[in-house]
């Protein structure tokens, strides 16, 4: 039986939601807002409400926790102060961040909050989780794809509170790798505007579904292991969704979280009729539980619809012109809705098994046995908002009440561990008539009315035949009340005391930036995937006088199945610096492949590795790798202050971010960062397998082209040392017709990447980017974001 509490997180994207959360049981809600959520189309609050909102969940022992999990421009930094400040000194209980510059301002300017690392940070074991402990840290909330025992080892190794999705819905991508809707569509998911691309229908090899779109988890059932493997809260998604939503989901958990910590496992068990109200709420087609006991599947996925499916409701016998006829699957109620081509809205109520018609459109048709699902029950949401909507919690309180002759009145609550006392104006006085009754007394104090709190006991010592006004009765009420909830909201008030230290700090920053440095030459690194492409290359160097130019290689870990060290050596020869890239995922048995590929490396005497992750960064600190480092694009630089985070862990180079157009880059200062100019750039990264998920796989590596609806097509690989897939995007980047203002911009290299591409054309891409840089090439291309820019 668990015996730490165990923490149910609601979200809250809206301050309906917010109370609609408390109402119903959570211990903490997350929220987001006017500015730097990942949610920028929630109804997320105001500044004000932001404020009035973490004083009332004080009020009623709840924890406010604050989402700042974007990636944040250098100029959007400089106003995170004023952001955070009026939030910090009211009492804001936490951050989440993703982004390494947020995690470094808020650690150096607001000290006396706790930071939690978002999932959008792709946290995977338990080594990045224990790197970010050491930054600050105080809460992780790793990717959604760890099984139980990644998250129990994140547990044991570093101590950290471990956060954990329970339910709503999944990401196809591990979050924070994800640039499809920003690419695609101009509406990054970095930035809390993902557009939801993986929720539409692609083709492939002629058949069209949603191939992207998982199913909603649903983990009643595992609470039991959730919190034996270590995990402190329990968290909800669904910030996008309605108040009703937050307050059955958020009340479900609670119920079957008690219930395991007062029974334990042995007596755990969940009502099928509490599965089912979660279906009539919101499934895609049923549940999954999620990556906990599975790494993959077509179980996981919903293939043929992408939204709320609803639960079977009738089904079809016949249709007789528009009547169709059927019998019930289930009780409906008056105002339940069906979807059958559109809506249908129930008048009456009705029994499972009973008899059932309805008129629809000429349009529709159905065949006998087909069902027909609800798609909203209206029983259900009317039950809710009674309970948990229309009804506010009370937090229990005990009250003290004395009159005593000739003295001022005084009444003290007490909630929990806060007490608050309040004297009345005027004095108690003799009865000159008839005395006050003690059970008057007690009517007029307990009426507490919309206040947060109800009496758990009253007591109440007085004199005999005494007197006070039911006017100063009723003001003594509402002081001590009024008292007791700025007590309970004021315990976690703060004091301002960094605004000097911002301004210094504003002031070195700035300094910094002033520095200039002269123009270096345009030189270019290669990144490549495969042994054809690593011997184009050499060929390339071999024949060609701008093969000189290249002064860097990166070449994917996988490669090191092959044998390719007499390709590497050539490398060497020709005074090419050899870097390793190590895979984008690292997982639980990434460990013994990475370290013989990092052994591999050192013996071919590679000169440096590329990251992708803080795993990868702190086994290399482990292992005192003391060659070069230089963070991925995916390691996302937006600011001042992530360039300073890095500096302070000794990576001294990193690759331009993708989704920051030019004059950001030169805001940013990207001297010791490599820029992109092209490449099919990745833009998921995901747990999931296409091939799986299609009933196909081959157990080993392969590529796959994937069809959306206008027609573009995207590269999907199969990585199957590391069981991870790899989509890239439709076109390749390309950006040599921007030569002059990258020549400005003064990057240390230029960076060419290349993916599925054969060896011929291997050689004809770098004679075009590095012989021709600046001349339009003869292939398509996008040059992404360099121009627009991300809102």
């Amino acid at each position: 039986m668990g015996k730490t509490p165990i923490e149910i997180l609601a979200p809250a994207g809206s301050y309906a939601s917010f109370k609609a959360a408390v109402n119903a049981g959570a211990d903490a809600v997350y929220a987001g807002g006017p500015r730097f959520g990942a949610r920028a189309y929630a109804d997320n609050f105001t500044e004000e409400e932001l404020i009035e909102a973490i004083k009332e969940a004080h009020i009623y022992g709840k924890k406010f926790y604050l989402t700042v999990n974007t990636l944040l421009k250098d100029q959007e930094i400089s106003e995170l102060y004023a952001y955070l400040n009026p939030l910090y000194k009211a009492g804001l209980d936490a951050v989440i961040v993703q982004d390494i510059g947020v995690l470094e301002f808020v650690r150096e300017h607001f000290p006396k909050m706790d930071i939690h690392a978002s999932t959008q940070m792709t946290i995977t074991g338990y080594r990045g989780a224990a790197f970010m402990k050491q930054q600050g840290i105080s809460r992780v909330v790793p990717a959604r794809e760890l099984s139980f025992s990644e998250i129990r080892r994140i547990k044991e190794e570093t101590g950290l509170e471990v956060e954990c999705f329970v339910h709503g819905a999944l990401c196809y991508c591990y979050s924070g790798q994800c640039l499809l809707s920003s690419l695609i569509g101009g509406r990054s998911g970095n930035r809390g505007q993902c557009a939801q691309p993986c929720r539409l229908p692609y083709t492939v090899e002629g058949e069209k579904k949603y191939y992207l779109s998982p199913k909603d988890i649903c983990t009643l059932e595992y609470i039991p292991d959730l919190a034996e493997a270590g995990i402190d809260s329990f968290k909800i998604e669904g910030r996008m969704k309605k108040p009703e939503y937050v307050a059955a989901v958020t009340a479900m958990y609670r119920k079957y979280t008690d219930l395991y910590m007062k029974k334990g496992r042995e007596g755990y068990k969940v009502d099928p009729k509490d599965q089912s109200a979660l279906m009539d709420l919101y499934n895609r087609g049923g549940f999954s539980k999620g990556y906990y006991r599975q790494h993959n599947g077509q179980n996981m996925m919903s293939v043929d619809r992408p939204n709320h499916a609803g639960v079977p409701a009738v089904k079809v016998k016949g249709q007789k012109g528009r009547q169709i006829t059927g019998i019930l699957l289930t009780d409906l109620h008056a105002g339940d809705v069906l979807d059958i081509s559109g809506n249908y809205t129930v008048g009456k109520d009705q029994k499972k098994g009973e008899p059932f018609s309805m008129l629809v459109q000429k349009q529709v048709h159905v065949k006998p046995g087909m069902v027909i699902s609800r798609v909203r029950n209206e029983f259900l949401i009317s039950s809710v908002h009674s309970q948990y909507i229309d009804n506010d919690a009370k937090r229990k309180i005990k009250g003290h009440l004395e009159l005593r002759e000739g003295k001022p009145a005084s009444l003290t609550l007490r909630c929990g561990e806060s007490v608050y006392t309040v004297h009345s104006a005027g004095l108690v006085e003799q009865a000159q008539k008839q005395p006050m009754d003690q059970k008057r007394i007690a009517v007029q104090i307990e009426k507490l009315g919309n206040t947060p709190f109800s009496f758990e006991s009253l007591d109440i010592q007085m004199d005999e035949m005494v007197f006070l006004p039911i006017k100063q009765l009723n003001d003594l009420r509402r002081a001590a009340v009024s008292g007791l909830c700025e007590t309970l909201a004021g315990h976690d008030f703060r004091e301002d005391s960094f605004e000097k230290k911002w301004e210094e700090c504003k002031s070195e920053t700035e300094a910094e930036r002033e520095e200039k440095q002269g123009n270096t030459p345009l030189s270019f690194s290669v990144l490549l995937e495969t042994k054809e492409q690593l011997s184009a290359v050499n060929a390339f160097l071999e024949e060609t006088k701008e093969g000189a130019e290249i002064v860097r290689v990166y070449i994917e870990s996988n490669l090191f199945q092959d044998n390719i060290f007499a390709e590497i050596d050539a490398l060497k020869e020709k005074k090419v610096e050899r870097f390793l890239a190590l895979p984008h995922i690292f997982r639980e048995g990434s460990e013994a492949r990475i370290r013989q590929c990092l052994a591999q490396a050192a013996a071919a005497d590679l000169e440096g590795v590329l990251i992708r992750n803080w795993e990868q960064y702190a086994l290399l600190c482990q292992l005192e790798f003391d060659k070069k480092v230089i963070s991925d694009d995916n390691l996302y630089v937006f600011n001042r202050f992530a360039k300073s985070f890095l500096k302070k862990n000794g990576i001294f180079e990193f690759t331009a971010p993708a989704e920051l157009n030019e004059r950001e880059l030169e805001k940013l200062g990207i001297k010791n960062a490599e820029l992109t100019v092209y490449g099919y750039r990745p833009v998921m990264i995901s747990a999931q397998c296409i091939m799986k998920t299609r009933g196909k796989c081959i157990k080993k590596p392969s590529c796959i082209r994937m069809k959306d609806r206008i027609g573009k097509e995207f590269l999907v690989q199969t990585r199957c040392d590391e069981c991870y897939n790899v989509v890239y995007n439709s076109a390749p980047l390309y950006l040599g017709n921007q030569k002059d203002r990258i020549e400005e911009l003064d990057p240390k290299r230029l960076r060419i990447r290349f993916g599925a591409e054969r060896k011929e054309e291997v050689k004809k891409v770098l004679k075009q980017v590095i012989g021709s840089f600046g001349e339009k090439p003869s292939f398509d291309y996008t040059q992404e974001h360099f121009k627009r820019g991300v809102l």
